[in-house]
């Protein structure tokens, strides 16, 4: 008990960190990618161990953006799903205002009055989310962080299927300039 109690307090300590990071902004340089091959990426690297986790759709364009933070915002919406859903799907858009990625589950959903809640750090939805699953309150509120630094949002929404759907809207692409 008290290992685990030590390794909870450790997880809390390292994702208050990670967040408290989230706040005071990023280095890390923007620059040009392949945002297709960096969601099939993720996405494979779940398929790899077992996880199910699907990919539907594709952007088509290349983007410039902090890949790390755009991982790690994938990360924390595909682990919640897998979580409190048991699979993820991920489906990548464009749309003519903006870049689209909804991460779906088929879980219990979210309360509606909580869904903005949830945004906020160290906030639970008791009901799905106690302390035997681990979860410290934190994933969705860096994910919503990093999403407001890469000029984008973050919503949440029950599916009317049931299951919880993450969309992360990135502003569109803008085209490359040619020296």
């Amino acid at each position: 008990k008290f290992r685990h109690d030590l390794d909870a307090m450790r997880t809390l300590v390292q994702e208050g960190l990670g967040y408290a990071k989230t706040l005071q902004g990023s280095n890390e340089t923007p620059r040009r990618l392949d945002l297709d091959a960096l969601v099939r990426s993720t996405v494979n690297d779940y398929a790899d161990t077992g996880s199910p986790v699907t990919l539907v759709g594709e952007a088509g364009v290349p983007v410039t953006t902090r890949p790390h933070a755009l991982r790690r915002i994938l990360t924390n919406l595909v682990d919640n799903a897998l979580k409190y859903g048991g699979q993820a799907e991920v489906r990548l858009r464009l749309e003519p205002e903006h870049l689209c990625i909804d991460v779906c589950d088929s879980g219990p959903g979210i309360p509606e009055e909580q869904l903005l809640a949830v945004l906020q750090p160290f906030y639970r939805v008791e009901g799905s989310r106690n302390r035997e699953t681990g979860g410290s309150g934190l994933g969705l509120a860096i994910a919503h962080q990093l999403a407001l630094s890469l000029a984008g949002e973050l919503r949440l929404h029950n599916r009317p299927e049931g299951g919880l759907c993450a969309r992360l809207k990135l502003p569109p692409p803008t085209p490359q300039a040619t020296p």
